[in-house]
Order: structure tokens, then C-alpha cells, then sequence
């Protein structure tokens, strides 16, 4: 049975990147520890802040290079080497303009909270923007060469590295914020070089040409990414220009607690997404509409249990990571917790919209989702404090979730609900038989 699991692309895909991702997310996990145990719950809301801008830049950076360059790998893999060269040129570049950017607006980015530590992080912003640039490139020639193991390896080392090099260093140092990013830095040497044992950056000559099509293709991905971040994104600044930086770090905190239940979501899209354009090229509608249920029925079985033990053991959370002075996060965590039953939904919409060719629709879709968060948090937030942040985001995501879903018939023929509701029916056939 092991050896027909393996052999199964599809579920031996879905494993390794889910492994990839748990890897990647562990790091960050015992990032998100350290924090809340070494510093201040006001210390932990800059941090917050920080990665919450650091995102933004990394999200435009990764929708300028994801899909332009796989789409070149695929279509040309004869120019491999040159493609791979012309792309992590482009890689860098966005890098050091990001960088640039922030060490220029450290002192007026910091100044509404008047923070030392703020600026300066933003100084170093550069140590972020590298180590997540460097590899999510490697995340990239992995998918479009479908080396899906390699992923996996990849996250591994890294996660090592950074477990050990923390480890190591806190028995003879305190943790800082600036000890922090240089491990970040340090842990993707190991990474990077193992993608060159295994041939992923192979590199030719750069063709500025190739630059270009990049350019000109990723222009609009990174405007829907851009859109997406700052949907998911949008309380958490509201929050840190209406509020303090003690609100902005219980929020965080359980926006994270969110991001581990939702992880999933993140990795098996990756899989997922050519299912859906597979189904539909080479078959059609009627086969989409089959996919569509499965990819909806798969992603709400693995994200209904973490929705149901964060909301059981929500305190139990907090106090196992944390102090009493995150208690406040409990009913934020739930709140936003609602959310995640629906997201689900919206994420195979979008991804469904990108494989049949209509990525404007997604835009403008995500664009309404943004406009109603950012009322709905100008509204909530001064009269309910933190509370009312998570209330408009999760609003916002049932609301526009739910037009989506009425929204896709005019241009699939596909009825979500009808569909999700046979494949669970069909579900429910096999283990009766079973």
C-alpha cells in the first residue's frame, strides 16, 4: 500500500508539499515561541508590524517572478538554464529596490509609534527580504520542474539550520531582534546550496528579454497578490493606526494561532491548481465541476478539525505558549476562526477562475473583498477596539466568499454547492460500502 501511495502522483505530490510546508511553517513556529517568550507583549506587536510590511514587499516580489517563470519553464524547457538566470536576476533586483525602500523610510515608517527598535529593524530589512526571496525562487523551479521531494529537503534544511543556530546561539547570548534576522539569513546557506547539488539553479545567460516577459507578465499576479495580502492584512495596520502596539501584538498572535490551522489551504493549492486546469483543458467543464467539489470537500476535512481544537482549546493554547497577558487573544481566535470554515470555498474559487484563463474576475473579486474589510474595520475598530478587526475581517470573508460561490455559475456552469454536495455523497457511498 506505501508503495501505491508512492507511486500516485497526485497523493505523493500532495504529501511532500505538505511536509515542504509544515517544515517552512515549524521554523516560523519556533520563531513566533521565541518571541513571545523573550520579549514584551509591546516588543512582540513591533515584530508584528515589521513582518506584517516585510510580507507586502515579499508577496509583490513573489507575483512578479511565481507564475511568469514557471510558465516560461514549462513552455520552453529547451532555455532552462537562461531562464533560470534571467529570473533570479529579476529576483534580486526587486529585492534590492525593496530593501532600499525600507532603509530610506525607516525614521518615517517607525514615527507614529516613535520606535528605535521599529527603524531599525527596517534598516535590516534587507536580511528578510533575502532570506524569503532566496527561497521562495528555489520554491518556484521546484513546482516547475515537479521535483516536489526537493521542496520538501529544501524546507527541512533550512528548518534545521535555524532550530540548531537559535538553539546554539541563545545558551551564550540573548535573543534580539537583530540576532533573529541573521539567522534567518544564515539557515538559507545550507538550502540554497543543497538546490545546487540537485541542479535547481542551473544558470545560463541572462536575456534581457526574458526580464521583460517576466516583468510584463507578473505586473498583474503581483496586483492580485498585493490585493490578497492586504485583505488578509488590512486589520492589522488599521489596528496599529487606530490602537497600540499591545492590541497590534494580540492580534497578531492570534492571526497566527490562524495561519497553523490554515496551512494546509497553502499547500495543497499548490497541487490542486493544475488539477483544476488539467480537468478543464483536457476535458472540460463536466470534469471541472467534478474537481471542483473534490478540491472543496478535501480542503474543509483537513481544516475543520484545527478549526474545532483551536476553539476547544483555545486558552489552553495561549497559556502553553504565552503568559495571561495574551488571554485577550481568546476570543479573537475564535472570531477569526469562523473564517477559516469558509475560506475553503473562496480559495478553490480563485484558483478555479485562474485555471480557466479568467484571472480578472479573481482580481476584481479580490478588490470588492478588500474595499468591504477596510470599511468594515474603519467602521469596527474605534467603536470595538481589537475585537472589532476580527469581526469585519471574518464579515468580510463570509460576505464575499459567498458571492464568489453565486458568482463563479455565469462563467463555469458550476454550481459549488451541488457539486460539493454530490462528492460528499459519493464519499459517504464508499465507506457505507467499505
Amino acid at each position: 500500500m506505501i508503495k501505491r501511495f508512492i507511486q500516485n502522483p497526485m497523493l505523493s505530490n500532495s504529501m511532500y508539499s505538505l511536509l515542504g510546508q509544515t517544515s517552512f511553517l515549524l521554523s516560523n513556529f519556533l520563531l513566533f515561541v521565541i518571541l513571545l517568550q523573550q520579549f514584551s507583549q509591546a516588543a512582540f506587536g513591533i515584530w508584528g508590524l515589521y513582518i506584517t510590511l516585510i510580507s507586502i514587499a515579499d508577496s509583490i516580489r513573489n507575483g512578479m517572478i511565481q507564475n511568469g517563470l514557471t510558465r516560461l519553464l514549462i513552455k520552453q524547457p529547451e532555455d532552462e538554464k537562461n531562464l533560470v538566470a534571467s529570473g533570479l536576476l529579476f529576483n534580486y533586483a526587486i529585492i534590492a529596490l525593496s530593501s532600499l525602500f525600507f532603509f530610506l523610510a525607516a525614521d518615517l515608517l517607525a514615527k507614529s509609534w516613535d520606535s528605535i527598535e521599529l527603524a531599525s529593524l527596517f534598516r535590516q530589512s534587507w536580511k528578510s527580504l533575502l532570506a524569503l526571496g532566496s527561497l521562495q525562487i528555489m520554491y518556484v523551479l521546484c513546482f516547475a520542474k515537479g521535483k516536489y521531494k526537493t521542496y520538501f529537503i529544501i524546507n527541512l534544511i533550512y528548518f534545521i539550520t535555524f532550530v540548531v543556530g537559535i538553539f546554539v546561539y541563545s545558551r551564550t547570548n540573548d535573543i534580539t531582534f537583530t540576532a533573529i534576522l541573521n539567522w534567518q539569513l544564515i539557515a538559507i546557506v545550507p538550502s540554497l546550496l543543497y538546490g545546487f547539488s540537485q541542479r535547481i539553479l542551473n544558470i545560463g545567460l541572462v536575456k534581457l528579454s526574458q526580464v521583460k516577459a517576466l516583468a510584463s507578465f507578473g505586473k498583474f499576479i503581483a496586483g492580485t497578490n498585493l490585493l490578497s495580502l492586504l485583505f488578509s492584512k488590512a486589520d492589522i495596520l488599521m489596528i496599529a493606526f487606530f490602537l497600540d502596539p499591545l492590541a497590534v501584538a494580540l492580534f497578531h498572535f492570534a492571526t497566527k494561532i490562524i495561519q497553523y490551522v490554515e496551512m494546509p489551504l497553502t499547500a495543497l493549492s499548490q497541487v490542486i491548481y493544475p488539477r483544476l486546469a488539467a480537468s478543464y483543458h483536457l476535458k472540460g467543464v463536466n470534469e471541472l465541476k467534478k474537481e471542483y467539489g473534490k478540491a472543496v470537500v478535501a480542503l474543509l476535512a483537513l481544516i475543520i478539525p484545527g478549526v474545532i481544537i483551536i476553539n476547544v482549546f483555545n486558552m489552553n493554547i495561549i497559556q502553553l505558549l504565552s503568559s495571561e497577558n495574551y488571554q485577550g487573544a481568546a476570543p479573537l481566535i475564535v472570531i477569526l476562526s469562523i473564517g477559516c470554515l469558509f475560506k475553503p470555498w473562496g480559495r478553490v474559487f480563485g484558483l478555479t477562475l485562474d485555471a480557466i484563463g479568467k484571472p480578472k474576475i479573481n482580481f476584481l473579486m479580490l478588490a470588492f473583498s478588500l474595499m468591504v474589510n477596510i470599511i468594515m474595520n474603519y467602521m469596527f475598530i474605534p467603536k470595538y477596539g481589537v475585537e472589532g478587526a476580527a469581526l469585519a475581517t471574518t464579515t468580510s470573508i463570509i460576505l464575499t466568499v459567498i458571492l464568489g460561490q453565486f458568482n463563479i455559475k455565469r462563467h463555469t456552469e458550476i454550481n459549488p454547492f451541488i457539486e460539493v454536495w454530490k462528492d460528499l455523497k459519493y464519499k459517504k457511498l464508499l465507506i457505507l460500502k467499505f
